[in-house]
């Protein structure tokens, strides 16, 4: 992590103003990580299988990469979130191929960031994203989604 780059936890009214301006702009790709930061944090071991929480980049058409931490995939506000590793990339890969954007920033009642995704199929997930840090990037990985 460079010196100016801070990870974050809460979704305070300056950092929705910054990004909010992601609203709208499309998904480059992604990359979904077989671990993730809040691991050690779970009560049960996490296995592949019974994943829940996943760490991946975002990488937006306007260079932002977002670095998205002990995030939970779920189909909409109703549902449970997704359990799998395969299943979560899956889902989110299939989202990156249609299209993707990030349709809206928002956050839940502890302040923690909620970002909606949405195809051009309109299809959207939601995700509820314990920390994250926001960069910028060069370069597409290889391991994309």
């Amino acid at each position: 992590m460079k010196e100016n780059e801070q990870i974050n936890f809460k979704l305070t009214d300056a950092l929705w103003e910054d990004m909010a301006v992601l609203e709208g702009v499309p998904v480059s790709s992604l990359v979904v990580w077989d671990s993730s930061l809040v691991d050690d944090n779970l009560d049960d071991p996490v296995t592949d299988e019974n994943r829940v929480y996943v760490d991946f980049e975002l990488y937006l058409s306007n260079r932002t990469l977002l670095e998205l931490y002990g995030v939970a995939v779920l189909p909409d506000e109703s549902s449970e979130a997704l359990v799998g590793l395969d299943a979560i990339g899956e889902v989110l890969g299939r989202l990156a191929d249609e299209g993707a954007i990030v349709q809206e920033i928002s956050s839940d009642q502890e302040n923690r960031l909620v970002m909606s995704l949405a195809s051009q199929e309109g299809r959207s997930l939601l995700t509820w994203v314990t920390a994250w840090l926001e960069t910028t990037w060069d370069s597409l990985p290889e391991e994309a989604l």
